[in-house]
């Protein structure tokens, strides 16, 4: 009984007849601060700890006990004031309270200090009782039915994990214990047989001492309730002595009051091959990359120009040697097609790309000739390979891969030789021409044998000397400079023409005259030789071929214009126009045109005229 007064007077005899006549532990409340003001002996029992008093001497002892009353408003108090229980407890009674007459059932735990909470159904409502409002609460004791669900809870838990694959090994932690229960599976993992049980402290001594401190921090987060879930893999060692990969998955099946967990059960999985496996797999990633890499650095600082084409033969790569090639850099290709940065090439590339995409095949040694817009104006050569870009699952045809190597400067040369061979053929037998017509003309005007033989070799030395000139752009060799006296044009001409000079005392055959006009070692070759062709021509055919004839040479210079060099015979056979060029006169041309000039004949019947228009600054080069 909670209040001496009331336990001692009629209203409390009555309360305690109408409560002893209930079958199960119930209180009587006051509504607001549920107080207690009255409860039968099944609620000491509860409260208190005592055994319920026989039927016959129920109302005895109630009647007399009034110490018996104090404890169990004492322990009612405590149990409404331990967390979280007590508090969560009153404020359910207190919703019945607030809700009116209406009665209400539901379930709590019921927490005394120094005792294991007990699993209540509550029964609560409203009461009048000789004028005055009571709350009433029965209390159905549910723990051993609570435990009893939890055990079987607990065993079908664990038969889950245990079944939940193959190959999976089984263990069983009871916290409050401090056993460890594994199954003969998990054993066998280790190399040992049967199931067994051990301490925490033997299974923490077979986990790799590198892995067992942040295995250690997962599995008390998880218990703690901190984290979700507990999954960790670590190695454990083997009854060899090796070291394997274990991923252990566990849950807990029983957790406190205070929400840590007592009783985990969980998997381990055998991960050696699986981790075998994953780094086969990063070795072989990581050599791909490193090839990748290798291959990527060859492609873009390869000697070639390199390319590859969509369908639509639009530029999806190039490297940096064919995007130097076009005069472009590299991002300025992406998304064109190759004529639109060089037209020249649609007539002839086109038709070959749309043969690789359409038949697969390769195409090689293709010749291909053009302007860029690195160098306008300037026609280049490429030789070009072509291939199919396949896709490496269908081998379907996705593109169109390009080599390209430049040969302008292979072909220039390569035309050059030519040239210079034709040139020597030419030359060696223009030489036998000028040395007869050499010998022909010194005898007509020598007065006697040593004269003729004194002129002759001097003449001679002086064709050694203009052939000394020549011989840089015969043979291509930049090494040899044009020296004095090729230093300028007059003294180039004057070293040229020194063979075709008249003796003393006779009449003028050549004139020179013009301001001065520096060459360089690039300008000198070029000239000497386009005014060597037409010195050998003009003895062999024109002007110096015959006593009278004689060549007038003027030129002109101004800055900002070309030097004008005219070349003018008179007195010599009639000129006309060949059939066709010969080789000397395309010679002269392109000489002329090797240094951005040009050449103009006039083959007149007094004689014929060649103007020469060279750049000054490519004469000085």
């Amino acid at each position: 009984m909670t209040d001496p007064a009331a336990a001692t007077g009629p209203a409390a005899e009555d309360h305690g007849a109408l409560l002893d006549a209930i079958p199960l532990p119930a209180l009587l409340l006051e509504p607001g601060s549920l107080r207690l003001l009255a409860g039968n002996a099944e609620a000491v029992a509860m409260l208190v700890g005592q055994e319920p008093a026989p039927a016959a001497s129920r109302a005895a002892a109630l009647a007399t006990a009034p110490v018996a009353g104090h404890d169990i408003a004492t322990a009612w108090e405590a149990a409404l004031a331990v967390p979280p229980h007590g508090p969560l407890l009153r404020r359910r009674l207190a919703e019945v309270t607030s809700r009116g007459r209406t009665p209400e059932a539901f379930e709590a735990m019921l927490a005394l200090p120094g005792q294991l909470p007990r699993y209540l159904l509550v029964r609560a409502r409203l009461l009048e009782v000789a004028g005055r409002t009571l709350l009433s609460a029965g209390l159905v004791d549910l723990t051993a039915h609570h435990q009893a669900e939890q055990a079987l809870t607990v065993a079908h838990r664990r038969l889950e994990v245990a079944l939940a694959g193959a190959d999976l090994g089984a263990w069983h932690w009871d916290r409050r214990t401090g056993e460890v229960q594994v199954s003969e599976r998990w054993n066998g993992m280790l190399g040992w047989p049967g199931a067994t049980t051990m301490t925490v402290a033997e299974f923490e001594a077979l986990v790799h001492p590198d892995d067992l401190p942040w295995t250690r921090v997962l599995l008390d987060r998880y218990i703690a309730g901190t984290s979700a879930s507990f999954e960790a893999e670590f190695r454990m060692r083997h009854r060899s002595g090796r070291w394997i990969w274990i991923l252990s998955r566990g849950q807990a099946l029983e957790r406190d009051a205070h929400g840590l967990a007592q009783v985990l059960s969980g998997t381990h999985l055998d991960m050696s091959v699986q981790r075998r496996s994953l780094a086969a797999q990063a070795k072989s990633e990581r050599e791909a990359r490193r090839r990748l890499a290798d291959l990527e650095i060859l492609y873009q600082t390869a000697p070639l120009g390199l390319a590859q084409l969509d369908r639509d033969l639009r530029y999806l790569r190039i490297n940096q040697a064919l995007a130097d090639m076009n005069g472009r850099p590299p991002e300025a290709h992406f998304g064109h097609v190759i004529w639109d940065l060089i037209p020249d090439l649609r007539a002839s590339t086109e038709p070959l790309l749309r043969e690789v995409l359409e038949t697969g095949a390769t195409i090689t040694g293709i010749e291909l000739s053009g302007e860029t817009p690195k160098i306008p104006g300037v026609r280049r050569d490429w030789e070009v390979q072509l291939y199919p870009v396949r896709d490496p699952e269908t081998g379907e045809v996705i593109g169109v891969g390009v080599v390209c190597e430049e040969v302008t400067d292979w072909k220039r040369n390569e035309r050059a030789r030519d040239l210079l061979v034709r040139e020597l053929d030419h030359r060696v037998k223009n030489l036998f021409a000028i040395i007869s017509g050499l010998v022909t003309f010194t005898a007509r005007t020598a007065p006697d044998p040593e004269a003729m033989r004194r002129a002759l070799l001097g003449r001679i030395e002086a064709l050694a000397r203009a052939h000394d000139l020549v011989r840089p752009a015969m043979t291509g060799d930049s090494s040899e400079r044009a020296e004095a006296p090729g230093t300028t044009l007059q003294s180039l001409l004057e070293a040229l023409l020194a063979p075709f000079l008249a003796g003393p005392g006779q009449p003028a055959r050549l004139t020179l005259a013009g301001p001065p006009v520096r060459l360089g070692h690039v300008g000198a070759p070029p000239v000497a030789l386009a005014l060597h062709e037409l010195a050998t021509n003009a003895a062999k055919y024109g002007a110096l071929s015959a006593g009278a004839g004689m060549v007038r040479i003027g030129w002109t210079a101004a800055p900002g214009l070309p030097v004008i060099l005219r070349w003018e015979e008179c007195g010599g056979p009639p000129a006309a126009e060949p059939d066709g060029a010969g080789f000397g006169h395309r010679l002269v041309r392109q000489c002329c045109a090797q240094l951005g000039g040009e050449a103009l004949f006039d083959w007149a019947p007094s004689g014929l005229t060649v103007e020469l228009r060279l750049p000054a600054d490519r004469l000085a080069g």
